[in-house]
């Protein structure tokens, strides 16, 4: 769950409440990379659209095709094209043995 902040540690020392831990307060505190990384936050991409919304389902459709998969699918697919309507932003996944299917 992580360790307690210097602070309480320093703390416990001067009210002796942790005996034989030896504090010298002559440094700076150490650095805690875990605790470094938790406190990072990320910031939201902004989404920035170029063009017109389409009017009309299935009037552009966005592709990808990703590919091939590290292990074959039951079914025998290695492969997976997924699409995405710009004017409902439906999206649906197609799996496909090969790229040429």
């Amino acid at each position: 769950l992580g360790h307690a902040n210097y602070r309480t540690v320093l703390d416990m020392s001067r009210h002796s409440a942790a005996d034989g831990m030896p504090i010298d307060l002559s440094l700076e505190p150490p650095k805690c990379d875990s605790c470094i990384q938790g406190k990072q936050v990320r910031n939201t991409v902004p989404k920035v659209r170029e063009g017109e919304k389409a009017t009309r389902r299935v009037e552009r459709v966005y592709v990808d095709l990703t590919g091939p998969a590290s292990k074959v699918s039951r079914s025998g697919n290695l492969y997976s094209m997924n699409l995405i309507d710009d004017h409902s932003s439906f999206s649906w996944s197609i799996s496909l043995r090969s790229k040429s299917d």
